[in-house]
């Protein structure tokens, strides 16, 4: 297990310096809060429960709120393992209600219950992640820690947010409003390759 994760580190590091990760920011980045990032320490895992990256661009730049922003996340993988950053680290991504300001997050292009994420009949995560992408996320988290020392845990969006809400087709019937990363997602792999913890630290927000 120590071999596999200091392969990955290295992996990760000989990305980083190669420029594998597409500089791609969202165009009001610069409006979102500022933070230190020594107060980072979980990184949330996300489905983005949309077609593909064009699509996961489209709703990133959706501006949703007052303040000029929207709701994103701060890196992006796509299926092939290629990984676009939207959001700069020392910038609040809004990601997960409660959670944002020491955390990072990394969104997974997947279908997760696309398009009908709220009908009861459809609540089944129905797109396995493919072995390239878990690979590039491997190396990015290893690649985060190596940035951030403070960041010892992670947790899944669906751990976090975990409210109710009515369904579309039957309000009568309550269905999760976050199910990502899913069933799908090989937390095991994941644990077994990083430092991290699968666990929620204290609230700070």
């Amino acid at each position: 297990m120590k071999k596999v994760f200091l392969l990955s580190l290295l992996l990760c590091l000989t990305a980083c310096a190669s420029g594998d990760i597409k500089n791609h920011k969202l165009p009001y980045w610069n409006k979102l809060g500022e933070r230190y990032t020594a107060d980072l320490n979980m990184i949330v895992i996300h489905a983005t429960e949309l077609t593909d990256m064009d699509e996961a661009r489209e709703y990133g730049e959706r501006v949703l709120y007052e303040s000029g922003t929207g709701a994103s996340g701060h890196y992006y993988i796509d299926r092939n393992g290629s990984i676009e950053q939207y959001v700069p680290d020392n910038r609040i991504a809004n990601h997960t209600s409660g959670w944002n300001k020491n955390t990072l997050s990394i969104e997974l292009i997947n279908l997760g219950r696309y398009p009908n994420w709220y009908h009861s009949d459809h609540q089944i995560m129905q797109e396995p992640y493919p072995q390239e992408q878990i690979d590039a996320l491997i190396i990015l988290l290893n690649q985060m820690i190596a940035n951030h020392p403070t960041i010892k845990y992670t947790q899944g969006h669906e751990d976090l947010d975990t409210r109710k809400i009515a369904s579309d087709n039957d309000p009568n019937i309550m269905v999760d409003r976050k199910m990502d990363p899913g069933n799908h997602f090989p937390w095991d792999q994941i644990l077994a390759n990083t430092p991290l913890i699968k666990v929620t630290p204290e609230k700070e927000e």
